[in-house]
């Protein structure tokens, strides 16, 4: 009689193999082996999601650098699950703490999931501290205060996201000088990348070993919508390689923007009623000084109507009243382009409004601006509607805005992915201007005045003794 395959001895692969043979198998186990085996990591996990066998001897810190849904936070969580058993101060780091609560402590894939139901750990959100059934304890920290990471003392570390915190560099240093627990304390990373030069640096160090996964290395257990919506959306194109296969991409030949451009001025966080606030925050935290501004804010959205695609560049950015050229700074709050027939992008460009209480709507009207009008007075008659006049290229109105931004003086307020790739991969005269990035262009075109031209003058050494 062939005896039955141990299910424990092969991979979830290896048992979808078997096609139906597999479910009697499941079917002999008792309640108490079913439950074990479910929460049997090592069954259950792709090897790239497991921990390298020389963490914390030849490595210190492992960076798990994978693709959007690609199971990264689970492998965060499965990695403290078995830290804890060897260390008893953890650190949990994430870009904000409402991060750190909803994605690695609370999330579908977070710490309080992965744990069988009688070692389930107690979080505390008000003492910031999730406590194991053994005693191990975690603390959670967010990198908008990185100087909270400067004393505390810790034997592992779990960062999540690291490309979407501006104060990442000082928030690793930190973390790095008080991981100093137990024989060879190390960290663990996940996170998809951006080409941010610190993440690129820590990738290099001698003693960082990165592992790389994909999205589809998780299609399995991702719903059919997300495969069918994103990944038909990214497959094939520049941003896809990043968020899909979690590549660091370079800086494109005579782009206008790059990255780090947007990166340097890119706010933590931002208070509506008060976006000064954010601006003298990253002021302070870049050693520029603050400077305090009374002037009420306004905001527009701008709209960039379907071209060459049936895309809508929707783009909210704000600025102080009464600009001064030059001294004054924007803010983007939103990306919210979309696609689809013109009473549905006219109907999100009325919703946008209203959600953030624009001063007026503009629009170019050299392109369908009457059309652009009809639309969205269809949705809301009450919202005011300018029409701006292109009278140069498109190159030529984008370039003084990539100036602006070089000069620090336009914040995103967040991250938002396709409208940067857009940014960052747009060279004048050679790629066609895309419809997100014109919006941007026609919003910061219209809130920040031009800065004037200082004519240069060439005197002669006579004239200039007359």
């Amino acid at each position: 009689m062939t005896q039955a395959p141990d299910l424990r001895a092969m991979s979830p692969q290896q048992v979808i193999a078997l096609g139906g043979e597999w479910e009697p198998l499941l079917d002999s186990l008792d309640e108490q082996e079913a439950e074990s085996l479910l929460y049997d990591w090592q069954f259950w996990s792709r090897p790239v999601q497991r921990i390298p066998e020389e963490m914390g001897t030849r490595y210190r810190i492992w960076l798990f650098r994978a693709g959007r849904g690609s199971g990264k936070t689970r492998a965060g969580a499965e990695a403290t699950r078995s830290m804890i058993e060897t260390v008893s101060r953890i650190a949990l780091v994430a870009p904000t703490a409402s991060d750190v609560r909803d994605v690695m402590i609370e999330g579908e894939s977070g710490l309080l999931s992965v744990f069988p139901p009688d070692q389930r750990p107690e979080y505390e959100p008000s003492k910031r501290r999730v406590t194991f059934h053994n005693g191990a304890r975690a603390y959670a920290y967010s990198a908008e205060e990185p100087e909270r990471l400067r004393g505390p003392q810790h034997g592992w570390a779990w960062i999540d996201e690291p490309a979407s915190m501006p104060l990442g560099q000082a928030s690793l240093d930190n973390l790095l000088f008080g991981l100093r627990l137990g024989d060879a304390p190390w960290t663990m990373i996940t996170g998809t990348p951006k080409p941010v030069r610190w993440l690129r640096d820590l990738a290099a160090r001698p003693d960082t070993i990165t592992t790389t996964g994909s999205t589809y290395d998780n299609a399995s257990n991702l719903a059919r919508g997300f495969i069918d919506d994103i990944l038909s959306r990214y497959e094939g194109t520049r941003l896809g390689r990043q968020e899909l296969y979690a590549e660091f991409l370079e800086d494109v030949e005579g782009a206008l923007w790059t990255e780090a451009m947007i990166d340097r001025t890119r706010l933590a966080g931002l208070e509506p009623a008060h976006p000064l606030r954010a601006i003298n925050g990253w002021q302070a935290d870049n050693g520029i000084p603050a400077t305090l501004d009374r002037r009420p804010w306004r905001t527009i959205v701008a709209v960039d109507p379907p071209g060459e695609t049936a895309e809508c560049g929707i783009v909210v950015a704000m600025a102080p009243v009464n600009g001064q050229a030059g001294i004054d700074r924007a803010i983007v709050l939103e990306d919210a382009s979309t696609a689809g027939r013109p009473e549905e992008w006219g109907a999100r460009v009325a919703s946008v409004a209203r959600k953030w209480r624009a001063e007026r709507i503009v629009v170019e009207s050299n392109q369908g601006g009457d059309m652009v009008r009809a639309t969205i007075h269809a949705v809301d008659p009450t919202l005011r509607i300018d029409k701006i006049t292109a009278r140069i290229s498109k190159g030529a109105r984008a370039e003084p805005v990539s100036a602006m931004y070089e000069r620090r003086l336009v914040h995103h307020a967040g991250f938002f992915p396709m409208l940067e790739a857009q940014m960052t991969t747009y060279v004048p005269g050679e790629s066609r201007s895309p419809d997100r990035m014109d919006a941007l262009v026609h919003a910061i075109n219209s809130l920040l005045p031009p800065r004037p031209v200082q004519r240069a003058s060439v005197a002669s050494a006579v004239s200039r003794r007359i």
